[in-house]
């Protein structure tokens, strides 16, 4: 329904597609809306349960990004000993959400989440990758995070491996599962007559649109919308404030699926503002070192998650944050990361699974890289380092006499870092890292429930329209969790299977044994 005196160009309804513009038609079981994680996860169970589904994609390939897929109790992590309070997560999450999120979908990936990932460890097995469990997460107090973080592989193929050698993998056994993926085919309208069940889509460009009927139901797995401007202004205006966006295929996440949802009467979440997920990815490694703003002067405990360093660095003057450390800094992360008091994204290694060392030689080449591209200066002098800085001499001269004055007592008495991480800048070359925050997804969407059905503003199912992954909303807010790395992709895994079982008209309980937590 249009909103008298809409100031968001989504909230007027668009006008119907003429029947002369549809050139074509097709009939099957159930539509995927997007060939991503989530989606491509849906298609393949909801082809195990027994439908025929189509996925419908808007670019020329599928989406895949990152290494990181969390999940609760696999088989991964018990065949390797790893014990994890399951509660206790959960009980943090609510806690990082101030209780906004809804705990009953929170509880159910609980539940699933480990079942799921074992039929996903099954299927890149059989295709020749391996699964590992991620040790560089965060293992200080109060942001701790916990080694819940699964990472795909194939040994001796790292142009193979990740997310995108498992993603060719889905691909692969979507085609020979029979499931049609037809790319290049954007959805633009969903098909439902007044209060009715949603019956199709129409896709395509306009006057060549294809229309999709779906006697079992329609999935939407569009990912998120952190390249569309006005619904970032809408829904959180604060990650306006980022300095760079990391998304493949680059700006594609423009919220479309939330639109053609709402324009049938799909609700978005209620908790507000949506949280997003904002790291260090544009910029230089962050570590735990001594953290200056524009004027030169230390602002914060840097010893936090890679989300709160690159919120608390935007609301520092002009946004502008470095991290500084000397020629002993990168032996001092080896020292934490061994000492198992370090850790996090963009503090350890994102590819470092558990049984295998930090590497000194990649750290080294990466820092020479970021000398190089910018994104590191360094100089033989701190009056020269604050020179190429652009922060006062006088006052980032101070902070490091005050800053070293602390390491050498070992009690933060500015700002409480933990003692083993005050680390002097005393020899040099020094270094200082431009520290960029980088949003890749807002983590904000449509109004669910556990069988992914999409809600409206009463918080009753429209018949037959389905959410998972970034599209659904519910999972998160007043800031993005990190404490368990991966969380997103995780659920794009487990809301993608159970979306694709219920969408195909079978019971979850059957197919996906619920873990003990």
């Amino acid at each position: 329904m249009n909103t008298p005196n809409c100031k968001w160009s989504w909230e007027k309804r668009p006008i119907p597609i003429p029947s002369i513009d549809i050139k074509k038609t097709l009939d099957t079981d159930i539509v995927v809306i997007g060939a991503g994680l989530a989606g491509m996860v849906a298609a393949l169970s909801a082809r195990e349960a027994g439908a025929s589904p189509i996925i419908i994609e808007k670019n020329w390939t599928f989406s895949a990004r990152g290494y990181h897929n969390a999940a609760f109790g696999s088989k991964v992590q018990q065949q390797m000993g790893i014990e994890v309070d399951y509660r206790q997560v959960i009980r943090d999450w609510i806690r990082w959400s101030q209780s906004k999120a809804d705990e009953v979908l929170l509880w159910e990936f609980a539940r699933k989440s480990g079942a799921c990932m074992d039929w996903l460890i099954d299927i890149a097995e059989a295709g020749g990758m391996k699964a590992g469990i991620w040790d560089g997460y965060y293992k200080g107090p109060d942001y701790t995070e916990y080694p819940v973080t699964h990472m795909f592989y194939a040994p001796g193929d790292p142009d193979n491996s990740w997310n995108y050698g498992l993603s060719n993998i889905l691909e692969r056994n979507i085609r020979n599962s029979g499931i049609d993926i037809q790319y290049n085919m954007p959805a633009v309208r969903l098909i439902r007559e007044d209060d009715g069940p949603v019956t199709g889509v129409i896709a395509g460009k306009p006057g060549e649109y294809t229309q999709y009927n779906a006697s079992k139901g329609i999935i939407i797995t569009t990912g998120d919308y952190a390249s569309d401007m006005e619904m970032l202004e809408r829904y959180n205006a604060f990650a306006l404030e980022a300095d760079a966006q990391v998304y493949f295929p680059q700006e594609t996440n423009v919220g479309e699926g939330h639109k053609i949802a709402m324009w049938v009467g799909a609700a978005m979440q209620k908790a507000e503002p949506h949280s997003a997920v904002i790291h260090l990815e544009a910029g230089a490694m962050s570590y735990f070192f001594l953290h200056v703003n524009a004027k030169g002067k230390r602002f914060k405990n840097e010893d936090v998650n890679t989300q709160s360093k690159s919120c608390g660095k935007l609301l520092e003057p002009g946004g502008i944050a470095w991290t500084v450390y000397d020629a002993n800094g990168l032996s001092d992360v080896q020292k934490s990361i061994v000492s198992d008091i370090g850790g996090g994204l963009f503090w350890d290694q994102t590819e470092r699974l558990m049984g295998q060392e930090w590497n000194m030689e990649a750290e080294q080449a990466l820092l020479q890289d970021h000398v190089k591209t910018g994104k590191v200066v360094t100089a033989n002098t701190l009056e020269e380092l604050a020179k190429k800085m652009k922060v006062s001499v006088d006052n980032f001269m101070a902070t490091i006499a005050r800053y070293n004055e602390l390491a050498e007592q070992k009690d933060d008495e500015d700002f409480g870092k933990r003692p083993g991480l005050l680390t002097p800048v005393v020899t040099p070359p020094f270094y200082a890292g431009k520290l960029l925050a980088t949003i890749l997804t807002a983590s904000g969407g449509l109004r669910t429930n556990i069988q992914c059905e999409v809600l409206d503003e009463d918080d009753e199912p429209i018949k037959n329209l389905y959410v998972a992954g970034s599209t659904a909303g519910g999972f998160f807010a007043n800031d993005y969790p990190t404490i368990c790395p991966g969380i997103g992709h995780g659920r794009c895994i487990t809301f993608g299977r159970i979306a694709g079982i219920i969408a195909a008209g079978k019971n979850v309980a059957d197919i996906i044994p619920s873990r003990k937590i």
